[in-house]
This record gives C-alpha cells, sequence and structure tokens, in this order.
C-alpha cells in the first residue's frame, strides 16, 4: 500500500503529539505525585521522631509538662488529623517462659479520636511512627496527616499538563499544516508533473518557485524539462536521418543477399569447372567399355547369324549357345558401365544445382570416394605430370546417414581439392617428394566422422583462426575465391549440426575432422 508524503508527514505529527501527551498527562504527573507523597511521608516521619524524641527527654527527666509540650509541638499544624503516644507493655505467661508485646493508645489529640495502635495509611492519611523507649515506659509516637494539599498540587499538575498538551496538539496541527503546504504539495506537484512527463508531455513546468531546497528541486525539474525538449527535437532530427539510412541499409542489404548467392553459385560453378575434365575422363572410361564391348557384340551377333544360315546338318548348337551367352555378358557389360556413367552425369547435375534443403540417407563412403577420385582426376587432366598416392579407409560397416548430399559433396570436392592444390604446391618446390591424400570414416559414439589428410604444405599457426573466415584464401589472386571452407563450415555448422576440426603443422600436413549426427533407426 502506498501512503502519501503528506499522510506521512500527519502521521509523524500525531506521533509525537502522542508521545508528549503520554509523558505530559500521565507520567511526569505519576513521576511527581510519587515525588510529593515521597517527601511528605519524610516530613510526617521527622516530625514524629522529633516528638518522640521530646517526649523520650521528659520522661527520663520525669517532667511530665515536658511529655504534654513535646506533644503540643505538631498541634498547631493544620495538617495534622491525630497525634498519639502509644505504651508497650510486656506480658508474661503463668511459667515466665514466654512473653508478648502489648501495645494501647496511652494519650491522643484530639482526646475525642479513637484510635487503634494499628492504624496505617491511606489515600487520604499518612501515618508515621517514632518509637522511644526510657526506664520507666516504653512506646511510640504517632503521627497522622492529611492528604488534602498533596491531591491539591496533583490536581494543579494534571491540570497544567492537559493544557501544555493542548498548546502541543495546537502546534502540532499548525506545524502539519505548514509542512504539508510547503513540502507534501510541492513535492505532490513535482510527482504528478513527473508523471506527464513520463507519458510524454513537455510542457510540464513548475511556476511558483519556492525559495528553499524545494525551490532548487523544482528549478532542476523545470531545466531537465528544458533540456528534454531539446533533445526530443535533436532524437527527431536523427531520426530522419536514420529512417533515410535504415532504407539505404536495407537495399544494400538485399544486394548484399544477390551477391553472396550469386558467389554462391560461382563457388559452385567454379568447383564444377574444375571437376569438368575429371569428370571427362570418368565418363571416358565406361564409354570405351561400351563401344568395345558393343564392336565385340557386333561380331558375335554377326557370326551367330552365320551359324544360323547353315543347314541344320551342319549347324554347331554349342557353338551357338556359346555366341549367345557371350552377347549377354556383353549386353550386361554395356549396361554396367552405361549405369556407371549415367551416375557420373547425374552427380555431376546434382552438384552444378541448388540444394533441396531436404536430407536423405546417404552412403557415406560412396560420396567421399566418387568425389575424392573426381578431385584427382580433374587436377591431372589440369596437370598432366601430378600424381598422388590416393589411401581410403572406409568403415564398411557404417550405416547411411541423413543428409543433404549436394551439400556434403561440396564440402569433401572443397577440402579434397584444397588438399591437392597443397601438395602440387609442395610438389613443385620438392622433385623427391610423393603426394599422398587418403580418407577415412568410422561410427564414434553418436556420429560419422570424416577424416581428410594430407602430407602437403600444411596451414600456418598465424591464420588458423581466419582459414574459415569468408573471402580468406591463401591461393594467388584469380585462383581462389576464399568461400569454400567459409561455405563447408555452414553447411556442417549450421545446417547438419556437426562439427569442423583443423589439425595441421606447416610444412607437414593437414588434418580436416568432420563429424556428423547420426541417429540410429529404431524398430
Amino acid at each position: 500500500m502506498l501512503i502519501s508524503l503528506k499522510t506521512k508527514i500527519w502521521l509523524t505529527i500525531c506521533f509525537i503529539v502522542m508521545m508528549y501527551s503520554f509523558f505530559t498527562l500521565y507520567y511526569f504527573p505519576q513521576q511527581q505525585g510519587a515525588s510529593l507523597v515521597s517527601n511528605y511521608e519524610n516530613e510526617v516521619q521527622n516530625l514524629a521522631n522529633t516528638v518522640a524524641l521530646g517526649v523520650k527527654i521528659a520522661i527520663n527527666e520525669q517532667n511530665f509538662e515536658g511529655v504534654q509540650t513535646a506533644m503540643e509541638f505538631v498541634k498547631g499544624d493544620p495538617r495534622l488529623q491525630f497525634i498519639s503516644m502509644i505504651q508497650s507493655d510486656t506480658i508474661w505467661n503463668a511459667t515466665h517462659s514466654a512473653f508478648e508485646i502489648k501495645q494501647k493508645v496511652f494519650r491522643t489529640f484530639p482526646e475525642k479520636e479513637h484510635l487503634s495502635p494499628d492504624i496505617t495509611s491511606n489515600d487520604s492519611l499518612i501515618v508515621k511512627k517514632a518509637p522511644f523507649k526510657t526506664g520507666m515506659m516504653s512506646g511510640a509516637i504517632m503521627l497522622g496527616f492529611n492528604t488534602k494539599g498533596i491531591e491539591e498540587s496533583k490536581a494543579k499538575i494534571k491540570s497544567t499538563s492537559a493544557i501544555v498538551s493542548g498548546i502541543v496538539l495546537l502546534l502540532g496541527i499548525l506545524l502539519g499544516f505548514w509542512l504539508a503546504r510547503n513540502i507534501s504539495v510541492p513535492v505532490l506537484a513535482l510527482r504528478d508533473a513527473a508523471r506527464k512527463v513520463g507519458e510524454g508531455d513537455l510542457n510540464q513546468k513548475i511556476k511558483r518557485i519556492h525559495r528553499d531546497e524545494i525551490g532548487q528541486l523544482e528549478k532542476a525539474f523545470n531545466n531537465m524539462i528544458d533540456d528534454l525538449d531539446k533533445t526530443r527535437n535533436e532524437l527527431n532530427e536523427k531520426n530522419v536521418v536514420l529512417s533515410a539510412t535504415n532504407s539505404t541499409l536495407n537495399d544494400t542489404l538485399v544486394q548484399l543477399k544477390t551477391t553472396h548467392a550469386q558467389l554462391i553459385q560461382s563457388e559452385k560453378m567454379a568447383s564444377l569447372g574444375e571437376l569438368t575434365a575429371g569428370i571427362a575422363h570418368e565418363i571416358q572410361n565406361p564409354l570405351n567399355f561400351v563401344n568395345n564391348f558393343s564392336e565385340v557384340s557386333i561380331e558375335l551377333i554377326e557370326e551367330l547369324q552365320e551359324e544360323k544360315a547353315k543347314s541344320a546338318s551342319e549347324r554347331d548348337e554349342t557353338l551357338e549357345q556359346e555366341l549367345l551367352g557371350d552377347i549377354t555378358a556383353n549386353l550386361e557389360k554395356i549396361n554396367h558401365h552405361g549405369k556407371r556413367a549415367d551416375a557420373i552425369v547425374k552427380g555431376m547435375l546434382q552438384h552444378s544445382r541448388s540444394s533441396t534443403g531436404v536430407k536423405e540417407p546417404t552412403n557415406i563412403n560412396a560420396l567421399a570416394d566418387e568425389y575424392l577420385r573426381l578431385a584427382y582426376h580433374g587436377l591431372r587432366a589440369k596437370y598432366k605430370d601430378f600424381n598422388a598416392d590416393l589411401q581410403t579407409n572406409l568403415d564398411a560397416a557404417l550405416p547411411k546417414v541423413a543428409i543433404i548430399p549436394q551439400d556434403v559433396g561440396r564440402v569433401l570436392l572443397n577440402l579434397f581439392t584444397n588438399a591437392f592444390y597443397a601438395t602440387r604446391q609442395k610438389q613443385l618446390a620438392d622433385k623427391d617428394y610423393k603426394p599422398c591424400i587418403s580418407v577415412s570414416t568410422s561410427l564414434i559414439d553418436h556420429a560419422v566422422e570424416i577424416v581428410v589428410k594430407d602430407n602437403g604444405t600444411g596451414i600456418p599457426d598465424a591464420i588458423k583462426d581466419k582459414i574459415l573466415q569468408p573471402f580468406f584464401t591463401t591461393k594467388p589472386t584469380g585462383e581462389g575465391t576464399g568461400l569454400g571452407l567459409s561455405l563447408s563450415y555452414d553447411i556442417i555448422i549450421k545446417e547438419h549440426g556437426g562439427t569442423i576440426k583443423i589439425d595441421s603443422k606447416e610444412g607437414e600436413y593437414s588434418t580436416f575432422i568432420i563429424t556428423l549426427p547420426y541417429e540410429k533407426e529404431t524398430t
């Protein structure tokens, strides 16, 4: 619950007034009344002691008139209610083995008072005793004084406290109104103005400025309003500029996206161009087989036709069956190598077109082996003198993995191409050097691991952190776009949730380790 400043001021004033009234109307009167009673009792006791002393002296001197004079010492005090002399007698039992003290009132003033020696003080009477002892008798002087004067003093104290409390209450009310007017009202006005400023209204200046700290706060508030208004105008102007800049940036972003797509396609076509010679070489082999087996099959068919033209007695049925078997075998080989050429062409088309983005179960071993050979023959078509040792260690038990084959094939092609390039560069500097490229696959935990390693120039430590950045390349101008490894990073990390790790030593080797998540199918 929110308590307003005005309420807090009034609560504080009321608390102070109530505490003061408590002390003024209750505590102080009680303390002063108790002090009056205590002083009064001490005074009565002193008078009793004085009378007792006079009585004792008079009895010792056997001056009985002196006893009367001593008792008359206090008779003139208007507060006196009575004065009694009490005689104490010792009464023994019949055997004189025990005794008791019996007190009786021997003399009293005024004489008409019939008092008991055991009378005690009460609200209207203060009773004090002063003992005495002489050879003739023992006893005590007992005085009784009324409390009328004390009660009158208490009443005066209470009335005075009530008047003082009323004055304090009035002053508290006046102080509350003054504080509310000079503190609460200006603060509430500042609060309301600040709330409206928070809602966007900057026309909330304080017109009446006080001549105190509140006034300084009001001036600071007005200065703040001026600064806010000035800042808002500046922000509006900057907002106009930012809107124009934002529009320009949006246009630039569209152009960058278009350029990025074009660069990606350019990278794809560049890698496709590098593959063309290798693909041609790969296609040439099955085509040669198709041509050769076709020519042989034609000759076999001619022999079969010649055999068919002979008479029934001259025919050799065994030869006919052998010819038919050879033709069938040749057709099967023609079909096999035709499908091989078809697969190579489809792979090339798949590599050239845009990715579908759809994951499908893929044989990682076949994908790695295919692109290793294509990259190798592509480089050999460009450099006839280049030879390398190709090593494959492919896990035959590797399951099919759900990937986007075009994209992962693009990654492998890029890694193989870079590996051949690194070994080619090292071979140019060292004639005795033997290039070696290896690829291995394995299933580790819940991931398929592909390792591509070469014994080429390696990667310097200074550029290991930059090697996956877009447009970064170590190749001469015109030989690389710097997008290959960057695109590979996006494909493996972002599209497939895998990892790419690089292990390299300058001048000795480079190893790229790719992991692709694999979830075992449950039945």
